[in-house]
């Protein structure tokens, strides 16, 4: 195997070691939002929880519908997720990350345990 596609899955294996809950055994969230060529959140579910996957990091707080309750943690991240009500809708407040904080590079997951 090329040097560079050692190096992607390597990288693949690192994202779903943090990540990977939000991908295995889950379903598509029933009450997400259409997704258009232009979507960077996606949403899926499992059991009570709801992951919320960026995939550009969020500089902005994220807007999830219809979700009025849930404690949120960034996948990885060691610290706490600002998270507020505003219009019936769960707002997120990303946190500031730096290089040694930020858990991965390319996509970030937001859980929200006990929302559904």
């Amino acid at each position: 195997i090329p040097v560079i596609m050692q190096q992607r899955l390597s990288d693949m294996g690192d994202w779903l070691a943090i990540n990977g809950e939000a991908i295995y055994g889950t379903q598509k969230w029933e009450n997400m939002p259409p997704v258009t060529a232009d979507t960077k959140i996606y949403y899926t579910a499992k059991e009570n929880d709801l992951y919320v996957l960026c995939t550009e990091f969020p500089t902005e707080p994220v807007s999830v519908p219809g979700i009025k309750k849930g404690n949120v943690t960034l996948l990885g991240f060691d610290g706490k997720i600002k998270s507020t009500v505003k219009n019936g809708s769960l707002q997120i407040h990303p946190p500031v990350v730096t290089p040694a904080t930020n858990p991965c590079d390319y996509a970030w997951v937001f859980k929200v345990e006990g929302a559904l």
